[in-house]
């Protein structure tokens, strides 16, 4: 199990094994050990592992399936009265809402990453070129086309 989750962690960033090892400087034969779970890694490489990839211990050995990248809860989350609270608090919060708020508030954040795609992406009308220009009266198009024969 390991050995296919770092492999899977590995593949995802298009790394190589000898990338890898590199970065935790090991050797290739480590790396390959280590994926084919002929040797495990040491908890000193554990570390190593969960940091650079981003993800828990607990989700290198398998123990959750819950792959994020936990610095993301040190930061700071600004609330609408204009408080700072920490992402670790929100996530606290909203584990302790009922499964029905829980569904709903999940609802509203899928509604807001909606939004916030359109907002943030250009939007192709494909009527583009074709809108008359502001102020200016848009003139009627008297081609003629005639029927097909």
């Amino acid at each position: 199990m390991i050995g296919d989750i770092i492999s899977e962690l590995r593949k995802d960033r298009n790394m190589t094994q000898r990338d890898l090892a590199r970065v935790l400087n090991t050797s290739v034969a480590t790396i390959s050990h280590y994926e084919t779970e002929t040797n495990a890694p040491d908890i000193v490489s554990l570390i190593k592992l969960a940091d650079f990839f981003g993800v828990s211990v607990d989700y290198l050995l398998g123990r959750t399936r819950l792959r994020m990248d936990f610095n993301m809860f040190s930061r700071d989350v600004r609330m609408i009265d204009g408080t700072v609270t920490s992402a670790e608090k929100v996530l606290t919060q909203f584990l302790q809402l009922s499964d029905k708020s829980q569904t709903e508030v999940l609802n509203l954040i899928s509604l807001f990453q909606l939004r916030d795609s359109v907002k943030h992406n250009s939007i192709i009308s494909p009527f583009k070129g074709n809108t008359p220009s502001r102020g200016k009266k848009a003139k009627a198009d008297k081609t003629k086309v005639s029927p097909a024969e």
